[in-house]
């Protein structure tokens, strides 16, 4: 049984001064009342109410858990209602949690400066992790991710697909010449990160191969750079590639075959209603990504 319940009882019964006032106070029955009156007695092992066929007052031991009751329930009270006047308030902690690399570190940064230049009380918490997040038990509000499925238990909206090119600097390609298709990789040294699989399609002609070389970093930007020096062919996305390409320090690679793509997501837990900081944080980021033209180069 609900101990807050049994208490709340209580309470009204003192401050109806009557079983029936107190039913009409909870919308429960008379009957309902004393049997949770009788159960808070029982679990305590005292009586709290003297009761007569019309009559019924406290005991010593009543007017004291009385009197901590009504503070308890007020200690309560007051904790909702900041609750309330915080989650209504644009302040306090908004915590994201993304992918790195150009997306998370320029496009989702700059937006997020935006937004906390705005509201000076906001306290925004960017995290950079590979980890699987759980927006149900982790402390994040908000989740940028990757792939295809945004993952079970979580609302999301899709900011965007990202393309991927295969891409190597005009030196090394001098050097090493050019691949004719997906399966000659094996005769040239990759630049590797993640994924481990890289997947190309043409037409209904499909092909997988798992890149090997002697550079490997998740980083998108040391994997650029490792390309530009010559040190291989590598798999990036249009968004590490705009300048390099334009200025010719790459150049692309296989350009009849198409690179298995990738959904860029932002997601938040299931809940009745976000905090308003929280809502209004995940509606700038839904804005300002539809002005953000991430398939092109």
């Amino acid at each position: 049984m609900d101990r807050l319940t049994e208490i709340e009882a209580f309470v009204a019964i003192c401050d109806a001064g009557s079983f029936t006032g107190a039913a009409e106070r909870l919308g429960l029955s008379r009957g309902r009342v004393s049997q949770l009156l009788a159960g808070l007695e029982s679990r305590l092992g005292v009586t709290l109410l003297h009761r007569t066929t019309r009559t019924q007052s406290l005991t010593p031991e009543g007017e004291h858990f009385l009197l901590r009751c009504r503070s308890g329930i007020s200690q309560i009270d007051a904790a909702e209602h900041s609750l309330k006047l915080m989650a209504d308030q644009v302040s306090g902690p908004v915590r994201i949690n993304s992918v790195g690399g150009v997306l998370g570190e320029y496009y989702l940064a700059r937006v997020l400066t935006e937004v906390a230049a705005q509201h000076p009380a906001l306290a925004i918490q960017l995290h950079f992790d590979s980890r699987r997040v759980d927006l149900n038990q982790d402390p994040v509000d908000l989740v940028v991710r990757g792939g295809d499925d945004p993952g079970s238990q979580v609302e999301a909206e899709q900011l965007g697909r990202i393309q991927y090119l295969l891409c190597a600097s005009p030196r090394y390609l001098n050097q090493h010449g050019f691949p004719r298709h997906p399966r000659d990789l094996a005769e040239f040294n990759c630049v590797t990160g993640t994924p481990t699989v890289w997947r190309f399609r043409q037409g209904s002609e499909q092909f997988e191969y798992h890149p090997r070389g002697n550079w490997y970093s998740p980083s998108s930007q040391a994997q650029l750079l490792a390309t530009e020096q010559g040190l291989g062919i590598s798999r990036l996305s249009n968004l590490v590639l705009r300048e390099p390409l334009q200025q010719g320090r790459v150049v692309t690679l296989l350009n009849q075959w198409q690179i298995e793509d990738s959904s860029i997501w932002l997601a938040w837990a299931p809940r009745t209603e976000l905090p308003k900081r929280v809502r209004l944080v995940r509606d700038h980021i839904l804005r300002r990504f539809q002005s953000f033209d991430l398939g092109s180069l």
